[in-house]
């Protein structure tokens, strides 16, 4: 909403093509407590900071791979954490987001570290 992103074909994919091109990470909250993670920091931070981090010379490329990097991160934190407690050594990803590439690059490094599959 904020960097105004179109949402055709889809806000998701749209987010991925900026941010394979952003080269400048900003450092967003990062909210992981046991399994639960909360995006609403990270969604505030934006809408409150973007103008004055797109001023200060920053992209949206920038943002988007930020954002990406920080959300991803979330995600494959609470994963290994779940594979751990379940004592499990396969990872699926399914569902729109599965098919962001990098999320299956982040993920495929942890299930590496692991000897875990990613499907």
């Amino acid at each position: 909403r904020v960097l105004k992103i179109s949402n055709d074909p889809s806000p998701g994919y749209n987010i991925e093509q900026l941010a394979k091109k952003g080269r400048n990470f900003v450092t967003l909250p990062y909210c992981v407590k046991g399994m639960d993670v909360s995006f609403s920091g990270i969604l505030s931070y934006l809408e409150e900071n973007s103008a004055k981090l797109l001023k200060e010379g920053l992209t949206p490329e920038d943002l988007c791979f930020s954002l990406q990097e920080t959300v991803f991160a979330m995600l494959i934190e609470t994963t290994e954490r779940a594979l751990a407690h379940c004592n499990s050594q396969e990872v699926l990803i399914v569902g729109g987001v599965g098919c962001n590439e990098r999320l299956q690059e982040m993920m495929g490094i942890m299930c590496n570290e692991r000897g875990a599959k990613l499907f």
